[in-house]
């Protein structure tokens, strides 16, 4: 009798969509063999009804009610489903034009994918009332790390059981012999995210532990966040490049979504922790840049009655530039906006003079200043140095040459310059490793300067981009940044405001 699999077995599907963690890639995909069967009537694919859904599902993910509900009642019915339809859900997201050079750490959507799947399944295992998947859930949440006396031989969670003497509600029982550190919960460890206060909610009696179930759905949702991560990873692994053209090419609804989130200026709908401040400031910057320089200029001290005449004159055709705009009704409300938002880096005000002045930038960084007069100059920055010695000793991959590539590109001193003399200086910068060809280093070159998208020139990636770290040092200890350290044009930072956002966070 073969082994039964997540494919053709609920109670192993269950396991792996609970615990992906614990799993090699084999059994998840088999997962995912299970959700894609659904679409499979007759033994013919359905691939419509899978669009469908995956959009209903992408698009429900921007409904907080929804996703609050799914805690309460599954939004979908079945574990492979689910994995399927969420993980298709956030590449179709992650595919999406403005999202090309942005983080997936900075993109909110993902976010809002991730918490719809967290609850969908958390509903779906509380109603399946299976007290042994609890059981093997639990054995992972509380088993004993590695150096902390080595794993336990036999079961971690013996039961899930009332204890009146201790309280209402139901407890994790667990002996002495199999406890971790993880098993003592305090009252108020889930606010501080401390486990030295508080009173112990922990009990012990006839020499085991008693944990309350609540701590296990916290410590359970927090091993789903990352297990989600997982899933992701061995879906978009396992798409070839035609499925996820296809893909991208048949589901209109979730772009469609996030395009009209970006139209009205629904910014904090698209980027994690977006400060509603920047969409005022952004239109300001564009108001001065479209302003003539004998009126007021970006980056130059200005009272708030010269900024006021380029904001009246600025004229826009979006519904929310315009919402801001009308808002900014005089020089002195605007005094009060720019005060209100003073705290945003690009924004100074200058209070010594008998009026105030006010000077709109493009948001400093507080990275080191790096000086490029030549591209060897590019290798100061932590990260080229290393990706520079360890293309000594391997080939680099696509993604390594254009992204050195669009650097300089939009070096200052190249934007004048033919391609043939840009071509001929980054030949002589290739031709120091060993895997240098010629002929083939000028094609690809070639290639990624007219790769343009949308007639624009593709940004560099900066310093949170996953295919970065490899060679970065660690942000904390780096004082420099790229796109905060090169002396890049101001163009290129307005393209940067229009393609990323704010602040990262581990997705």
């Amino acid at each position: 009798m073969s082994p039964s699999t997540p494919t053709d077995d609920e109670d192993a599907a269950y396991r792996v969509a609970a615990l992906p963690l614990e799993y090699g890639n084999t059994r998840i995909n088999q997962l995912f063999t299970r959700g894609y069967n659904r679409y499979v009537v007759e033994g013919e694919d359905q691939p419509e009804d899978l669009v469908n859904d995956l959009e209903r599902f992408g698009t429900a993910a921007f409904k907080e009610q929804v996703r609050a509900d799914a805690a309460k009642e599954p939004f979908v019915d079945e574990p492979g489903t689910l994995a399927v339809l969420a993980t298709l859900s956030a590449i179709c997201v992650k595919e999406h034009p403005k999202f090309e050079h942005a983080s997936p750490r900075n993109i909110q959507v993902l976010y809002d994918i991730r918490e719809l799947y967290v609850n969908n399944l958390a509903s779906l295992i509380r109603a399946r009332g299976d007290g042994a998947l609890q059981q093997d859930i639990a054995d992972v949440l509380y088993s004993k790390e590695p150096g902390e006396d080595g794993p336990h031989p036999g079961r971690v969670c013996t039961g899930i059981t009332e204890m009146p003497e201790f309280g209402e509600g139901l407890y994790l029982e667990i002996p002495m012999a199999a406890a971790s550190r993880k098993c003592l919960v305090r009252e108020d460890q889930g606010s501080t995210g401390s486990d030295d206060g508080g009173e112990i909610l922990t009990r012990v009696k006839d020499n085991k532990l008693y944990v309350p179930v609540g701590d296990f759905d916290s410590k359970y949702r927090d091993y789903a966040e990352r297990a989600f991560k997982k899933l992701l990873r061995v879906q978009e692994d396992g798409l070839s490049d035609d499925q996820l053209t296809w893909l991208t090419t048949n589901q209109s609804a979730i772009t469609e979504r996030i395009d009209r989130f970006l139209e009205t200026g629904h910014h904090e709908r698209i980027w994690r922790n977006w400060d509603r401040g920047e969409r005022t400031i952004r239109v300001l910057r564009r108001a001065l840049s479209d302003a003539p320089d004998d009126v007021a200029q970006k980056g130059e001290f200005h009272s708030a009655k010269e900024l006021y005449r380029a904001v009246e004159a600025y004229e826009t055709e979006d519904d929310w530039e315009s919402s801001v705009t009308d808002w900014i009704s005089s020089p002195s409300s605007l005094a009060k906006t720019l005060a209100d938002h003073e705290s945003h880096s690009a924004v100074t005000i200058d209070r010594d003079g008998r009026v105030n002045t006010y000077r709109i930038g493009r948001a400093g960084t507080g990275a080191e200043q790096i000086e490029v007069r030549e591209i060897e100059d590019l290798f100061e920055l932590p990260c080229m140095a290393n990706m520079e010695e360890r293309l000594h000793e391997k080939k680099p991959v696509r993604k390594d040459l254009y992204n050195f590539a669009r650097m300089v590109m939009w070096l200052p001193q190249y934007q004048d310059s033919s391609l043939g003399e840009i071509v001929a200086d980054l030949k002589d910068v290739f031709s120091r490793w060993p895997w240098y060809d010629e002929q083939e280093t000028e094609y690809q070159v070639r290639y990624e300067f007219s790769n343009t998208i949308d007639g624009d020139t593709p940004l560099p990636m900066n310093c949170d981009n996953d295919d970065l770290q490899r060679y970065c040092i660690g942000q904390d200890q780096c004082p420099y940044s790229i796109w905060g350290s090169l002396p890049f044009p101001d163009e290129m930072y307005d393209q940067v405001e229009e393609e990323s956002a704010g602040p990262t966070e581990q997705f």
